[in-house]
């Protein structure tokens, strides 16, 4: 940046200046811990300050403006920048303490800082003005963040220049293509010092003032609009949404919905003038670190809501943040949830890599240099660039006026010196620190002979000097490293001529660099190798050389690659063994089965249709020799058909197959499948040859997996480089029709067109938290709180969620039912739920509907619902499934009635039902109400019976209102009432069974039951006389249910009463029992009829608690559940443990009243003795005992003693029993 005409190289530091306090540790105290520290040291620092020593170190004129504090260390700061050359007249003392740093250095490098910003935020306009002679004198101005940002702007002159860069160019282009295809929102991502503050500048120079550094025609983001206004934002370690409410002048707040407010209202006013909006968040990285130490759930949620606002596809707004590594590792220290959820945040950005290319450094570099005055072949120069192009060595934007600015360096040593130091390189040895160094290989000291450039050969040697640790310890490039190694103590060994050697060195470095740092497409030529020997290594007979160097096997040329390389040497001639391996194996086809090792392709997001409507829609390669339609399933959404035909009718029949196909196939029918089938064939061969010829020949072996690895790169980029090349090798297809295809932007543009095409209903749901194929079990339990929150809270204003956090349920609340329009206020200010208020999701609220309405006739299944939902044209994610349907199903309740897998009516959607309908969706079924037709006087009389004779007109919800309450009743019988048929009207049970099995509410409410009661056919037409009667019958019927257990336990009651002559109250009958009972010996009795005793002798506070113990006993199950056709059983069972309770009660302790009683003990020679037994005769059967006697004293003989025997007989034999 530069103000004025006469430019010198200058350099103007606008900035910090800081005291360090460096402490070397070995790890961070803990909290709340004092820790030692045994190493420290003070230095002078600060970015400003930093970046005024290295440049004024590059013996470059450096001028520093700042401010430093009236304490110590003012001057020591002060005096430093001076003893390195800074010129430090711009340096202002103010009143206070200048700046300082805390900086703790660990072992393994990394480095955790504090600054106190002091002095450097009293950096005032007049400092800058004062300095503006330097300023004019400077080519470049360098400014941090590490001063108030005001200053920064201001200390940006009018004049500033911004020097292009491809890559500059490149991210714009992505920036202005990825807006018109629907993304709003994005993150600049590049290391510290590439550029992006600078870019953003630029940028906003070409919007605001038409500069053209990068944009040439503002309309490239549109025609609708007047200008642009820029909203910048300075990233600090704070929250976004305060740094947004400062920035709009608003108060901070933790209601996100303020902070909208106010964006909302700005943009308006932005939208009222006609202008296109800019929002541009620097250091957007610290903002990320704050958010990932400090609840980190609610930064993610306005991220997300901010994206959202930005990315209404009909605003004119551009979301712009820079960030210094990708979004995903500002989140290492969060839990593994928080990091899934951060991670998908990171999706509503689109990322813009700001890279540091090879050509922008040398450029760059090119712009430092001013070797003007060394002369140099311009034309050897140029040829050499042609030579590197047309090798593929660098890219073609590296151009002649850039590479004669580097000289001495030339196009192949700049391009390896610029890689090696971008790879090799640590902070202080940059590409800059190479080009200004001293000593031995120094670039700065190098005079160039005739035919010399700082080459290869020399470069090579500089690497080796400068970082040879690094190279000598196991890299990702030790083998190459190596290879060179090896090759040069080859030459030096003397197996050259001694007269080549010094330029076999050369050659040999030569290769080592160009093989090491080129591209798999880079061709090491003879014709290269002599011309750059010729033009740049003083070489005057290069092919001999290189000659002399391929007959020692020290280097050769690899045919299959077409160019030269080291070799360790080997016996075996392996291009005659390539021939040899011809004749044996066999040419194989293009067949899937051999090809899908070469197939890399994975899974591609349709990124415009995520933008768009919040779906993540990805399509899946799939190799196949003839096409066919595949529909696509689970996560899946389409399928790209790479179609290798094996013979000439791929692309007709792929035509046909294509039209035909309804689904979301896209197919590529490759027609250079003789071409694929060379490279099979040479994979083969080498193949081959690796199991079968070289054996033990190591250097053989590697030089064949070498060839095999080259081959298969080779296959691989004619499979997949020729997808979007434009290329004339494959047709792409799309519903019977050839697609034009050239680039990876018209790739994502037809992938795009197809899901609008097969998926059209899709809705609007934009959060990644919930649409997806499968949620996390965090966003799971989000969705129970949600669905809580919707049963309970529904006439609150956003479910009652507090208004300070915003946890995932709440977020969710604002994607389905805030922005759909489902929960809202209604014109009686009561917030309702009902049907969308716009189109988000107005096709899915419309199928749903529909299928409600289907069920009016047959019932359907749940899961049918959803089988339709997965398909086209919606292909909704399981996740936004798992949300929708309860919700659907809630809000529609009183249309439908719902039933298990038992046909059971699902009286009242529960949390329980939620959980059920999501496991099994398929044993729930549907029937809507059809109440058209029904006859309303019934409708009045069921609603009579409720009580609820109020004038409701009939209709869905008044339906359910009052069918509801009748099968409520019917879920509360007992379980005897639900069984038994023991009523005095046949009509109870008819009643009843029809609750039981109403499947169909209309038909069971309006007609089944009508026929109970006594309707036949269409009698009831002019059967108002019936009509009149049915609420008695209902009635009456529901009295006969409510009453029939009791009265089964009456009839138990009568009948114990009147087989042991029981009479009174249960109160007094049940204390004469226990009188009886009490005293027989518990021990003489069975175990049954032991429990029987203790439930008769047991507190009781009622006969039925009383009969219901006590029958308990005698079924062995409860009452409540015997059945009509075991009663009488019950009765003589329960008559009969009485009994037996009266055989062990001792005579003389009885109280018989008028009954009779008998105890005796009897034995005789047959039967062992018994214990004595009491039996009692209850008066009302002493008449039948005296007829019984009378009848057996008929047939007595007269003889006393056989008369006796005989009845003790009798007797004995019926106790045996």
């Amino acid at each position: 940046m530069a103000g004025g005409k006469k430019v010198k190289n200058k350099i103007t530091v606008i900035g910090s200046l800081n005291y360090d306090v460096i402490l070397k540790v070995d790890r961070l105290p803990y909290k709340g811990e004092t820790m030692a520290v045994d190493n420290s040291t003070f230095s002078a620092g600060g970015k400003g300050a930093n970046q005024a020593v290295q440049t004024a170190k590059l013996k470059t004129p450096t001028y520093m403006v700042g401010c430093v504090g009236t304490d110590a260390s003012a001057d020591f700061l002060v005096c430093t920048a001076k003893q390195y050359g800074v010129d430090t007249r711009f340096i202002r003392k103010v009143e206070g303490s200048s700046g300082m740093g805390i900086i703790h250095a660990l072992e393994d490098g990394s480095v955790y800082a504090s600054i106190v910003r002091g002095a450097n935020f009293q950096i005032k306009k007049e400092d800058i003005d004062k300095a503006m002679p330097a300023l004019k004198e400077s080519k470049v101005c360098i400014l941090q963040n590490e001063i108030p940002v005001p200053m920064i702007e201001y200390g940006i002159d009018k004049d500033f220049h911004y020097i292009v860069t491809p890559n500059a160019q490149a991210v714009t282009g992505e920036l202005v293509s990825n807006f018109h295809s629907g993304i709003h929102s994005f993150s600049i991502i590049g290391t510290y010092g590439t550029g992006k503050s600078s870019y953003l500048m630029a940028l906003e120079r070409d919007l605001m003032e038409g500069s053209n550094y990068l944009i040439q025609n503002s309309t490239v983001f549109g025609e609708n609009f007047g200008g642009f206004e820029c909203l910048n934002i300075l990233g600090d370690y704070s929250t976004l949404s305060n740094l947004l409410a400062d920035k709009l002048h608003s108060d901070r707040s933790d209601a996100t919905k303020n902070i909208f407010t106010a964006l909302s209202e700005y943009y308006a006013k932005v939208k009222k003038a006609n202008k296109f909006l800019f929002i541009v968040v620097d250091e957007f990285g610290k903002v990320l670190e704050h958010a990932a130490k400090n609840n980190p759930e609610r930064e993610l949620y306005f991220l997300q809501k901010l994206a959202e606002f930005v990315n209404v596809p009909s605003r004119n707004i551009i979301l712009l943040t820079t960030l210094h590594q990708n979004f995903g590792a500002y989140a290492g220290k969060l839990t593994d949830s928080q990091r899934n959820e951060w991670l998908k945040v990171k999706g509503r950005y689109k990322e813009l890599v700001f890279s540091e290319p090879v050509e922008q450094l040398l450029y760059l570099a090119a712009e430092q240099i001013s070797n003007t005055n060394l002369r140099y072949d311009s034309a050897a120069m140029v040829e050499i660039l042609a030579l590197a192009k047309r090798t593929k060595f660098i890219s073609p934007q590296l151009d002649g006026k850039t590479i004669k600015k580097l000289f001495p360096l030339d196009a192949f040593s700049a391009m390896c010196m610029t890689k090696a130091i971008q790879r090799y390189g640590q902070n202080e040895r940059t590409l800059f620190s190479f080009l200004m160094s001293k000593g031995a290989n120094s670039f700065s000291e190098f005079v160039p002979q005739e035919n010399e450039t700082y080459n290869l050969a020399m470069v090579y040697d500089y690497l080796v000097y400068n970082f040879y640790s690094f190279l000598s310890e196991a890299n990702a490039d030790s083998m190459n490293w190596t290879s060179m190694r090896v090759a040069i103590e080859r030459v030096e060994s003397g197996v050259i001529h001694a007269a080549y050697i010094a330029d076999a060195l050369k050659i040999v470095k030569s290769i080592g660099l160009l093989s090491l740092f080129g591209s798999s497409a880079t061709s090491i030529s003879k014709e290269l190798l002599i011309a750059y020997a010729q033009k740049a290594l003083t070489i005057k007979s290069p092919e001999k050389v290189i000659d002399a160097l391929t007959a020692q096997k020290i280097i050769r040329f690899a045919s299959y690659k077409s160019s030269y390389i080291l070799f360790e040497g080997t016996d075996l001639n392996l291009e005659d063994e390539l021939f040899n391996a011809a004749n044996i194996v066999q040419k194989p086809a293009a067949e899937i089965s051999n090809l899908s090792p070469y197939l890399t392709q994975k899974a591609i997001a349709v990124s415009e249709e995520y933008y768009r409507n919040g779906t993540p829609r990805y399509f899946e390669y799939v190799a196949r020799n003839e096409a066919e339609a595949i529909m696509p399933q689970n996560d899946i959404d389409g399928y790209v058909q790479l179609v290798f035909p094996l013979d000439d009718q791929g692309i007709p029949l792929t035509l046909r197959i294509s039209k035909e196909s309804p689904y979301a196939n896209i197919f590529v029918v490759f027609t250079n499948v003789d071409k694929i089938t060379k490279h099979l064939y040479e994979i083969a061969k080498l193949q081959y040859l690796i199991e079968n010829v070289v054996l033990d020949d190591r250097v053989a072996k590697k030089e064949i997996e070498n060839q095999i690895k080259f081959e298969k790169s080779q296959l691989n980029s004619v499979i997949n480089d020729s997808l979007v090349s434009g290329s004339q090798n494959c047709t792409w297809i799309y519903k019977g029709e050839i697609m034009d295809v050239r680039s990876f932007r018209d790739f994502n543009k037809l992938l795009s067109a197809v899901c609008k095409d097969v998926y059209s209903s899709t809705p609007i749901l934009r959060n990644e938290l919930f649409n997806k194929q499968k949620l996390s079990s965090a966003i799971s339990l989000a969705r129970v709180k949600l669905l809580d929150a919707m049963m309970e809270n529904s006439d609150k204003e956003d479910f009652g969620f507090a208004e300070a956090t915003c946890p995932p349920e709440k977020t969710i609340y604002y994607t389905i039912f805030q922005s759909t329009g489902i929960h809202r206020m209604s014109q009686d200010g009561i917030y309702i739920l009902g049907e969308p208020q716009n189109d988000l999701i107005k096709e899915l609220w419309t199928v749903c509907c529909n299928f409600i309405s289907s069920t009016t006739d047959k019932p359907r299944k749940v899961s049918e619902l959803i089988k339709i939902l997965k398909a086209q044209p919606f292909k909704l994610k399981q996740g936004v499934i798992d949300f929708w349907i309860p919700i659907f199903l809630f809000i529609k309740q009183q249309d439908f009635a719902i039933y298990n897998s038992n046909g059971a009516y699902v009286m009242n959607i529960t949390k329980e039902f939620f959980e059920l309908l999501q496991k099994h969706p398929a044993e729930f079924t549907i029937k809507a109400f059809n109440v058209s037709g029904v006859k309303i006087e019934f409708f009045k009389k069921y609603r009579q019976f409720l009580r609820k004779d109020d004038g409701t007109t009939l209709g869905s919800t008044s339906f359910i209102e009052t069918f509801k309450p009748f099968l409520q009743y019917y879920r509360s019988l007992n379980e005897y009432a639900k069984n038994t048929r023991k009523f005095e009207n046949v009509s109870t049970a008819k009643f009843r069974d029809i609750l039981a099995q109403a499947k169909d509410p209309e038909k069971a409410f309006f007609e089944d039951l009508p026929e109970a009661f006594g309707y036949q056919g269409e009698q009831l037409t002019n059967n108002q006389e019936f009509i009149e009667q049915y609420l008695e019958k209902i009635q009456t019927a529901v009295r006969e249910l409510n009453v029939c257990y009791d009265n089964a336990i009456t009839r138990i009651e009568n009948r114990v009463k009147d087989e042991l002559s029981l009479d009174g109250s249960y109160e007094a009958y049940k204390q004469n029992l226990e009188n009886r009972y009490m005293h027989v010996k518990k021990h003489l009795l069975t175990t049954k009829c032991r429990t029987f005793l203790e439930r008769i002798l047991a507190p009781s506070g009622s006969p039925k608690e009383f009969y219901e113990k006590i029958c308990n006993v005698v079924i062995d199950k409860q009452l409540v559940q015997m059945r009509d056709k075991e009663e009488e059983s019950l009765l003589d069972n329960l008559i009969f443990f009485f009994h037996e309770l009266d055989r062990h009660v001792a005579i003389s302790s009885m109280d018989a009243g008028s009954d009779e009683v008998f105890n005796f003990e009897i034995a005789s020679t047959s039967h062992a003795m018994a214990h004595s037994q009491t039996y009692r005769l209850p008066e009302k059967q002493k008449a039948k005992a005296k007829e019984i006697s009378q009848a057996i004293e008929a047939l007595l003989t007269g003889d006393s003693n056989l008369d006796v025997c005989v009845l003790l007989k009798m007797l004995n034999e019926k106790l045996a029993k």
